[in-house]
């Protein structure tokens, strides 16, 4: 995972916010397996109406990328 998204999913779980996905495009999000990170427990995934996906880093998540 690039350092710069990890980096914003860290200070998100430090403020216990979710991060949508539409702001981090710029980080290549794209081109992260999404699914097997939320399969291995380190993101949370969610759908917003407002928003649309949203991303959190899980308590284990957050050990392994900071």
């Amino acid at each position: 995972m690039n350092h710069s998204l990890a980096c914003i999913l860290v200070k998100a779980k430090e403020v216990n916010k979710w991060v949508p996905a539409k702001y981090l495009a710029k980080y290549d999000i794209q081109k992260v397996d999404l699914l097997n990170l939320e399969d291995e427990g380190l993101i949370l995934i969610t759908k917003s109406p407002s928003d649309g996906l949203l991303l959190k880093l899980t308590l284990k998540g957050y050990h392994y990328f900071k």
